[in-house]
């Protein structure tokens, strides 16, 4: 325990630690939100039942409520279906920015953004290839178009609902459903504007294609085995021949616990070798047909029979439990029906056994995917599934009918306050249920532990930053001449450190930090604090400028092939759009 003098040195030494880890990416999230509320706890600042009592935040409980209705609607209903329709007829780039960004962005409204970006990726990418566009074009806009639509209503992002979760704890009105809205849609349209521009212009060309063998495909990390009664055995590298090789490259044999680093032309190949090729997945099939004495070090331990399994390609998602973890520890094989036989981590070296590797978000998998596969992984985050196949569950038209139509008439009751959010989304749920639209599998996967303990440190952050008065030492501190500035002086600078701080920490970190903040200015300024919130809100979703801002951005990072330097291209223009309008939309509404 530190004596309550110390309390707000303590808030803030624990806090500046955390977003120095954040920034350096070396652990979890989840894991350093979970670090930062012990720390607060062991130095008094908040108790265990203070952390605990977040349970109980209607903005919590909203969040995980609209995880699980929206896992069950992309389970349930064909959007592969919904977006034929959409992109008929379109042929070229800005065109289909523009109808993307408008379905994505409505969407993304109502229903959870990632799992949104998560169904379009493999349509995008798809999409691209086979209209000879590079998918580096269109990713990227996906992403930001996501995260555009998301700051339209209060539901469209979990950031919006952790900030309304603050503002009522601290005891004030909480944010209404449109009280985004008409800001949202300004900086919607203006911002998808300039994306349908500018980002065929500035976004990398990426000839690259999953399927097309013409094409330099991408490399992976592909593991083989010398069979026992292989004819390789007992010779050298280079007279079996694996010198040289088209689109491969021999980076490692592993011999029992020896690792052969790099691999001479002499070595001799024994059986039970596991050898280490860097190469296309155009080139994995050629191994086989080429070396017929080497099988996929995966192939008897999966048990595949012919015909019943399928190679596919996947994407490593944010917050998945695969995250810093290896396929042996998570049990990979018996969790997913799959076996990874392929790893490909762009701008980084990877040496090792496929199933020793620590995987991280962004990722790419290539899997021998058995007959369950697609339903253990369906709604559970963990991956993306590039390949076009069909994940839909059937539901009867009747059952489509009566959800709609209930979905409809529950939201605008909410909308128009006859039953508070919560209360509406749980009638929603009840509703989904009746309708068998939910189960115990589909809540078990789509309920996060990681996610809930960030969004309770995330309120415990901000409880603490009040409680201790270090919210009002650091307003002290940045604003201390702030009685002689302007209201919009004000507002724009708490934009602007809200902005840079999302931009490389999560934005739910941004927003629990420069809450307490704002709400200190608000109160010494006299400011509204409906102008003040908002404005915290809008600056913690303005994540463009970095792939670390948001988590869709990591999504689309490896599949693009984008650089640092791509996102702060496009994204800083897109930045001053979005704060330009949306400070103008603050002068006018609230200041003038």
């Amino acid at each position: 325990m530190i004596a309550a003098d110390y309390h707000s040195y303590a808030v803030l030494a624990i806090i500046l630690a955390m977003v120095v880890v954040l920034i350096l990416d070396r652990f979890k999230t989840s894991l350093v939100f979970l670090f930062t509320a012990a720390a607060l706890v062991l130095s008094g600042v908040v108790s265990a039942e203070d952390f605990m009592a977040g349970l109980s935040n209607s903005s919590i409980i909203t969040i995980f409520l609209l995880v699980i209705i929206t896992a069950s609607i992309n389970l349930h209903f064909n959007l592969t279906g919904l977006f034929d329709k959409a992109f008929r007829g379109v042929k070229t780039a800005p065109s289909f920015i523009l109808r993307m960004s408008g379905l994505v962005g409505g969407l993304s409204a109502f229903m959870n953004n990632t799992p949104v970006v998560a169904v379009m990726i493999p349509y995008v990418y798809n999409w691209a290839k086979k209209h000879k566009i590079s998918p580096s074009k269109l990713l990227m806009p996906l992403s930001f178009a996501a995260i555009l639509g998301g700051v339209v209503t209060l539901i469209g992002t979990s950031t919006n609902l952790v900030l309304n979760g603050l503002i009522e704890q601290a005891g004030l009105e909480p944010l209404g459903f449109f009280d985004f809205t008409l800001p949202g849609l300004l900086i919607l349209v203006g911002s998808v504007l300039v994306i349908v521009i500018l980002a065929p212009l500035l976004l990398p060309k990426q000839e690259e294609g999953i399927h097309d063998v013409a094409e330099k495909s991408r490399e992976y990390l592909i593991e083989m085995r010398v069979t026992a009664d292989s004819a390789y055995s007992g010779q050298s590298i280079e007279e079996a021949g694996m010198r040289n090789l088209e689109g491969l490259f021999l980076s490692e044999i592993i011999r029992g616990e020896r690792h052969i680093v790099p691999v001479p032309p002499q070595e001799v190949l024994q059986a039970k070798d596991i050898l280490l090729f860097a190469g296309d997945t155009s080139a994995l099939a050629q191994l086989n047909e080429q070396f017929s004495g080497l099988e996929m070090s995966k192939t008897k331990e999966f048990e595949l029979l012919q015909g019943s399994s399928k190679v596919v390609e996947v994407v490593v998602t944010q917050n998945s439990s695969l995250d810093r973890k290896t396929a042996k520890e998570i049990g990979f094989r018996q969790s997913y029906d799959a076996a990874i036989i392929g790893i490909h981590r762009r701008g980084e070296k990877i040496s090792g056994k496929i199933g020793s590797i620590s995987l991280r978000t962004g990722d790419l998998l290539l899997l021998v995917a058995g007959g369950s596969f697609l339903q253990n992984n369906n709604n559970s985050g963990d991956m993306i599934v590039l390949n076009d196949l069909e994940s839909t569950e059937h539901l009867a038209p009747l059952n489509k009918k009566i959800f709609w139509l209930s979905t409809i008439f529950i939201l605008a009751s909410s909308a128009f306050g006859f039953l508070r959010l919560y209360e509406a989304l749980l009638l929603l749920l009840v509703v989904q249920v009746a309708l068998k639209m939910v189960y115990i599998d589909l809540v078990k996967k789509a309920l996060s532990l990681d996610l809930l303990i960030v969004l309770l440190a995330s309120l415990l952050l901000g409880d603490s930053l009040i409680r201790s008065g270090a919210a009002d030492m650091l307003t002290e501190a940045l604003f201390s001449d702030a009685h002689l500035w302007s209201p919009m002086l004000i507002i724009s600078s708490i934009f602007g450190v809200t902005w840079l701080l999302t931009s490389f920490v999560t934005n739910v970190a941004a927003v629990s930090i420069i809450f307490p903040i704002a709400y200190s200015l608000a109160q010494a300024a006299g400011l509204p604090y409906e102008a003040v919130f908002l404005t915290t809100a809008f600056g913690a979703s303005c994540s463009f400028i970095t792939p670390y801002a948001y988590q869709t951005n990591l999504m689309v990072l490896e599949l693009g092939k984008y650089k640092f330097a791509d996102y702060f291209k496009l994204g800083f223009l897109v930045s001053l759009v979005y704060g330009g309008i949306f400070l103008s939309f603050i002068y006018f509404n609230y200041i003038v």
